[in-house]
């Protein structure tokens, strides 16, 4: 759908003026946060030398943070994420890049309309991102709901599109979906996770994202109960309507293509990287062992290298880590 056809802001506050109630939110959270699950966020300082910036897209206020000077490189969180999940990778990279840590529309920083969120619009409000900072192309590295982004950037917009990467993303479109639309008991008590009434349970949530359980502190799981409920409304319609690109569509894409996986991800299985590498035609794909969900934040340095080889030369040096 294309940016101008879209009166957005008139329509979503007219259509939506009021906001559904939390506890009706949360409780159909709970129906499927186990089905399809993107990511976390950790608590850190912002690295030295970014600067925090807003700029208005189609009416709302989009976040982000920028430093360096380079090529334009954007980083895309994932559903259960924000700007913090790049915290490792932001200042290495930003030494050759500028890079672009943003927060998308109806996350973090960013306003949060009362709308249908999909891809399709997360996209949109990207494409008017990249317009309104004069950025004609950049590289998306996308992280699961990040990746699924990237790849619908580079489907349906190509040309605003210089290369992407994809770290642990679903890719297709989600086969629990019409499952968990038809669930109306909640699996898990969600309420009490971001609530912080059950810092065991939100714990373990966060635990099986990683392979090194130690690596959950207890600031990440306060930062993530006030991250979760910031974003409940977007997280919620991402879960049941997030609207992936096809296996046709993923078949279309022609920008060079890195595919990045955790070989230990609980939420995406490795079987999606072997399957996105076969569809991407000419996608590399790199493997970290003894990583989970979040490789980015498990092995920062592993990341950070394989990252900069793609996208300085083209190739990667090797496929498994």
């Amino acid at each position: 759908m294309d940016v101008a056809e879209n009166p957005l802001k008139d329509e979503w506050q007219v259509k939506n003026c009021v906001m559904m109630l939390r506890t009706k939110m949360i409780r159909r959270l709970g129906v499927v946060i186990l089905l399809w699950i993107g990511s976390v966020s950790i608590a850190h300082t912002q690295p030295s030398g970014f600067m925090e910036k807003d700029v208005t897209v189609h009416g709302f206020n989009m976040h982000y943070i920028e430093a360096g000077i380079g090529p334009p490189l954007v980083l895309l969180h994932g559903l259960w994420g924000g700007q913090n999940e790049w915290r490792l990778n932001m200042e290495p990279l930003s030494t050759n890049f500028r890079v672009i840590v943003l927060d998308q529309i109806g996350f973090g920083k960013s306003d949060k309309p009362h709308a249908n969120y999909h891809n399709a619009l997360l996209a949109q409000f990207l494409v008017g991102f990249l317009e309104a900072v004069e950025i004609p192309k950049a590289t998306l590295v996308g992280h699961a709901m990040g990746a699924n982004t990237a790849t619908y950037m580079a489907v349906h917009y190509p040309h605003l599109v210089e290369q992407i990467v994809l770290v642990d993303g679903a890719g297709y479109r989600n086969p629990n979906r019409d499952l968990a639309k038809s669930l109306t008991e909640p699996q898990i008590k969600f309420r009490r996770i971001v609530t912080g009434s059950d810092l065991a349970a939100t714990r373990n949530f966060l635990k099986r994202r990683v392979y090194d359980p130690e690596l959950i502190t207890d600031s990440w799981v306060q930062e993530a109960f006030t991250l979760w409920l910031k974003s409940a409304r977007a997280i919620e319609n991402m879960l049941l309507e997030g609207g992936d690109v096809t296996e046709e569509e993923m078949r279309t894409i022609r920008v060079p293509t890195l595919i990045v996986w955790g070989k230990e991800d609980r939420v995406f299985p490795l079987s999606n990287a072997d399957r996105l590498n076969q569809d991407i035609a000419g996608s590399q794909k790199v493997i970290f062992n003894k990583t989970g969900h979040l490789p980015q934040v498990e092995v920062p340095e592993k990341f950070n290298r394989v990252i900069y080889e793609f996208l300085t030369t083209g190739k990667v040096k090797s496929e498994s880590y």
